[in-house]
């Protein structure tokens, strides 16, 4: 049974790293000289939506050690639009505790700083409670952000959903 085990271990290894390759092959990168990226962001998890937000930033940086120009726009709806609040007093969140709201800000204030567009939905704000005047200077208000995604995505960005 243990041989057997082995086997059908060792089988899925070779099946999964012949599907999913382990590094990305250098010629990925070929003529390639910007990358643009729509990240719909959503994530409401303090824990989740800090860890989108650094791998976001660790993934420009990469992608700049490359020599390539990240074009990344952040558009956050739902429940992750109260991160970009100056309080969260008066908001459908202020009840939420986010222990680390501040660091949150800073790293999407300095996003910004990095040439990244941060866009913040109008429509979640409204349902968030959350008024144009509490909304962080780094974002901007947009009407509806699937709008803004869809043309997005029709001008060649690439989708990446952050939930």
């Amino acid at each position: 049974m243990k041989l057997f085990s082995n086997i059908a271990c060792t089988s899925l290894f070779v099946v999964g790293t012949s599907i999913f390759p382990l590094t990305v092959l250098a010629s990925d990168f070929e003529g390639i000289r910007q990358v643009k990226v729509v990240w719909d962001i959503t994530a409401g998890d303090e824990k989740v939506f800090t860890d989108r937000i650094g791998l976001i930033k660790e993934t420009a940086e990469s992608l700049k050690k490359r020599g390539l120009q990240p074009e990344f726009v952040l558009a956050i709806h739902g429940p992750a639009a109260k991160y970009v609040t100056k309080s969260l007093a008066g908001t459908k969140y202020e009840k939420d505790k986010i222990e680390k709201l501040g660091a949150i800000q800073t790293s999407m204030d300095n996003l910004k700083k990095d040439g990244m567009k941060i866009e913040v939905c109008a429509i979640a704000m409204k349902r968030g409670q959350i008024e144009d005047k509490n909304v962080q200077p780094f974002a901007v208000i947009e009407t509806n952000v699937w709008e803004n995604i869809t043309v997005l995505q029709n001008k060649g960005y690439a989708y990446m959903p952050v939930f």
